[in-house]
């Protein structure tokens, strides 16, 4: 029953043929980008997400063919040994209480053009690309004050500082995009009993 209800509908449009001035892995890519861009849009409609949204990243089990070496199958083939599964990664956010997903980024590889560019500061200085993916898939709850937790990929206190600009909070574990990160200061700060905070 799903799949004759899957043949029925219809996501993404591709061309038959790829147009010449086109890449093979956009090309292959156009398959699936309209259900992430429909996915998106439906998700930031319809959906209200607790106060508190998790951002992480996913991978989608793939045993096929692929990679930007071939011209079919998956066109960005990711393995990562601290990962169970390969194939296709996505950077996501989800609500922290239901575990609803609420935003898809497919991680396409160096030769795709990334969604995330247009929040990269209007002409500031360059973000990190962590904090870029962050603000792409935060941007439908900007200035609702929400409460946003991100693993190391996506912290740094530009990140913090980036999503406080747009209306939301931040935890986050820092470990390498320390400026600005007042490390003198919490060194010598004194904490008299267990369970106080700065």
């Amino acid at each position: 029953r799903f799949d004759i209800l899957l043949s029925a509908l219809v996501w993404s449009h591709q061309p038959l043929e790829k147009p010449p001035d086109m890449s093979s892995e956009e090309y292959r890519w156009m398959l699936v980008d309209g259900f992430v861009t429909n996915f998106n849009s439906h998700r930031a409609n319809n959906f209200l997400p607790s106060e508190l949204i998790c951002v992480d990243e996913s991978m989608s089990r793939w045993y096929g063919q692929g990679g930007s070496w071939i011209n079919h199958g998956l066109p960005m083939y990711v393995a990562i040994d601290r990962k169970p599964e390969n194939g296709c990664e996505i950077q996501n956010a989800a609500c922290g209480v239901s575990g609803v997903m609420l935003r898809l980024k497919l991680v396409k590889g160096g030769t795709a053009p990334d969604e995330e560019d247009e929040h990269n500061g209007g002409g500031a200085a360059p973000m990190l690309h962590g904090t870029q993916v962050l603000l792409y898939l935060l941007s439908p709850w900007y200035n609702t004050q929400r409460v946003v937790c991100a693993d190391s990929y996506f912290a740094s206190v530009g990140a913090a500082q980036e999503l406080m600009r747009n209306g939301l909070r931040f935890i986050g574990v820092v470990k390498t995009a320390t400026r600005h990160f007042p490390k003198v200061y919490l060194s010598n700060l004194e904490l008299t009993q267990q369970g106080d905070f700065s």
